[in-house]
């Protein structure tokens, strides 16, 4: 029995059986005087073979359901179990093995009358309340904390495994959301939809909403699902899943595989889209149509083009009834011919044209008068692209007034708010050397620290980043959001929601911009004639400090590469002259994080030479590798920004960063070596850009593949 449990049954003080007890009081008895009532119905039933299973339980979450006793008689112990017969088996089990002694504490429910009696030994096999899915997302966790493996839990619950493992991702929501949940203000369906939710802080704010009773179904799927684009769009149909992740994309399941799989990149799978539309554009060229590519075949009729009218059957005469009834049957082969073939091949495009053509013939039979003049091509997630087409009467009048034919119309002319931002694109190769999802993070997240600090102490490349951003969001049609302010350039204070600012680095900068907020108070003015009153290096130091805590590069998985925030990271620590080293080193929390062999690389690196280092305990590795880190003002080229591009990692990758993910997700995972046997090799210590990652296609067979842009 440990000391703790010890001092604890020593403090207490157990019920005796002639105190005044009443029916359904909790009584606290010893172990040693709790005992076995005859009158049970099992009292001669042997131990089963799943008494340990549940002995295990009660050491990890205790013991859940109170017993119910009743008062000993002459020759019995103290309390007799009238409920409770395989809990005080897995009890004694438990005195057994030393975990626990006779003073041990046993919290009981007591019955002092015959009626309360004998309803225990019949009802609480009958009429036992069910237990709340809250309760069991608190067990799952507490038993995890026990270190107690899925299947075990699995056994304990009674539940199914992959219901195990989905549950305990509700484990670690914030503690009012499960309150929420237990009261009936919050459904399962909405507590996982908090799940998904990464800051807890929001979490919590959400589930009081949703006490207060002020928060909807509609809000919470909203907040959860808004800017997530999925396999579902209707893009990818013509893109394929194999040209998107051949081009870098990265995707990902799930997590309670309800939602379909999320794309990491909308933006690449938007030029993907567009680089295949005006494919097969250029096939259609033969139409002698004015194409256009748009987002949806919802617009408007483009400029100088009139939607075509609704056809009237009865109005049509016997050579256009003919001529439709001709055009629809092409329809149907066209369509049947597209669909027996892989929507993203290039094969694929020969049989849209068949489809287009035939559609084209089906709307020109329809027009009384005028003719077709342009064509509109978007997304179809069925044929890969759908079709609307347009007259072109007023163009021809326009013409035929002039006397003078028009110029010809370039193909593919993009049509709707569906080109992204001209900014050139960088290759950002991102070497995998085997970091799980957590060093992953921890890397970003202190590789952005250190850059929140260099570009705080450079006005001129704050200035040139801002305006940047500027640039893009008014000149080249890139997103913006709206806020309160006249500008409309939205700003959010970077902060990772487990870890605190780390002074040397971005805490340092939180400290300026704190005495900058007590110098505001006390001028007793608004926010802009504060600032105009400033001296023009105070405001330009003040406007670094501003851009610079707004940066936000990291990434809580290494399946989440932000390709073009890096190549942007790279030339603001150009911009800057960005050397992490120069505020910070490697310390321990942080090298704890690594496995041994990267700490062996760690030290090969810094050129340290201690035959003592393979032969120490992890503990002892991570303190002599931050001693010569902290010796040399040593920083990993891992946490800096200097180049896009570096080399594919080791082989051992995927099975390391599988291992992280299911370790997430309560999946059952082989333990990694002491040795770090599975972790990386040297190539993490000699990358030029640093954080490491990887692509996942968590599709059950655990597929992985490189990001490459």
């Amino acid at each position: 029995m440990s000391k703790s449990a010890t001092g604890k049954a020593a403090a207490a003080r157990p019920t005796a059986p002639n105190s005044r007890l009443t029916d359904g009081q909790a009584v606290q008895v010893r172990l040693g005087d709790l005992g076995l009532a005859p009158e049970n119905l099992r009292f001669d039933e042997p131990a089963d073979a799943d008494i340990p299973q549940l002995a295990d339980t009660m050491a990890a979450a205790g013991v859940l359901i109170m017993p119910i006793v009743r008062p000993g008689r002459n020759g019995e112990k103290a309390f007799m179990a009238l409920d409770g017969r395989r809990r005080r088996m897995a009890l004694l089990l438990r005195r057994d093995r030393g975990e626990i002694d006779d003073d041990h504490l046993v919290t009981c429910q007591v019955a002092v009358s015959k009626a309360a009696q004998t309803a225990a030994l019949v009802l609480p096999n009958t009429e036992r309340a069910p237990v709340h899915t809250a309760a069991v997302i608190q067990a799952i966790g507490k038993f995890r904390k026990a270190r107690m493996d899925t299947a075990a839990i699995a056994r304990a619950l009674g539940y199914d495994v992959t219901e195990i493992r989905r549950l305990e991702a509700l484990a670690g929501v914030h503690p009012r959301v499960l309150d929420a949940f237990r009261k009936g203000r919050l459904t399962l369906q909405q507590v996982k939809l908090l799940a998904r939710i990464e800051d807890k802080s929001q979490q919590g704010q959400l589930a009081q909403s949703a006490l207060d009773g002020l928060l909807q179904d509609y809000q919470l799927r909203a907040r959860v699902e808004r800017g997530r684009v999925t396999v579902e769009d209707p893009r990818v149909a013509l893109v394929g899943m194999a040209r998107y992740a051949a081009a870098g994309g990265g995707s990902s399941s799930d997590l309670f595989g309800e939602m379909p799989d999320a794309l990491h990149d909308p933006d690449l799978l938007e030029r993907l889209w567009q680089a295949r539309a005006d494919a097969l554009g250029e096939k259609l060229q033969a139409l002698d149509l004015r194409l256009f590519i748009g987002p949806d075949g919802g617009l408007a009729a483009p400029d100088g083009f009139e939607t075509l009218p609704y056809v009237y059957h009865g109005d049509l005469s016997e050579p256009q009834k003919t001529a439709r009834a001709a055009a629809r049957a092409a329809i149907d082969e066209a369509v049947a011919r597209l669909k027996a073939l892989a929507i993203d091949s290039d094969a694929a495009l020969d049989a849209m044209v068949a489809v287009v053509t035939a559609r084209r013939d089906l709307a020109a039979a329809g027009l009384a008068r005028g003719a077709l003049g342009a064509l509109l091509l978007s997304p179809c997630a069925d044929l890969g692209v759908d079709t609307r087409f347009f007259q072109s009467e007023a163009i021809e009048r326009e013409a035929a007034d002039d006397g003078d034919a028009a110029d010809a119309a370039p193909i593919a002319i993009r049509y709707g708010p569906v080109e992204p931002p001209d900014v050139a694109e960088v290759c950002v190769v991102v070497e995998r050397d085997g970091a799980g999802h957590r060093l992953h993070e921890t890397r970003t997240d202190i590789a952005t620290r250190g850059l929140i600090r260099d570009l705080a102490d450079n006005p001129g490349a704050a200035l040139t980043t801002l305006v940047a951003q500027l640039f893009k969001a008014l000149a080249l049609n890139g997103p913006s959001g709206a806020s309160e302010s006249a500008l409309t350039v939205e700003a959010v204070r970077y902060r990772r929601a487990s870890a605190p600012p780390m002074p040397a680095l971005d805490g340092e900068v939180l400290d300026r911009l704190a005495a900058r907020r007590e110098a505001y108070l006390a001028s007793g003015q608004r926010p802009i004639a504060f600032i105009d009153g400033l001296a023009h290096g105070e405001k330009m130091a003040l406007l670094a400090e501003l851009v610079a805590v707004s940066l936000d590069l990291r990434e809580p998985r290494n399946s989440m590469i932000r390709r073009s925030a890096r190549a942007e990271a790279v030339e603001i620590a150009a911009l800057c002259d960005a050397d992490l080293s120069a505020h910070w080193c490697a310390d321990g929390p942080f090298l704890a994080l690594h496995s041994k062999k990267q700490l062996l690389a760690m030290l090969a690196a810094m050129k340290v030479e201690d035959e003592r280092a393979a032969s120490l305990k992890k503990d002892d590795l991570v303190t002599l590798v931050a001693d010569a880190a902290a010796e040399r003002r040593w920083a990993p080229a891992a946490l800096s920004w200097t180049a896009t591009e570096v080399d594919a990692g080791s082989d051992d990758a995927d099975a390391a960063a599988m291992a992280d993910q299911e370790a997430n997700l309560g999946v059952d995972v082989p333990a990694a070596p002491e040795d770090g046997a599975s972790g990386p090799g040297t190539a993490e210590v000699d990358a030029a850009v640093g954080v490491p990652g990887e692509a996942k296609t968590e599709d059950g067979e655990g597929e992985s593949r490189p990001i490459a842009a």
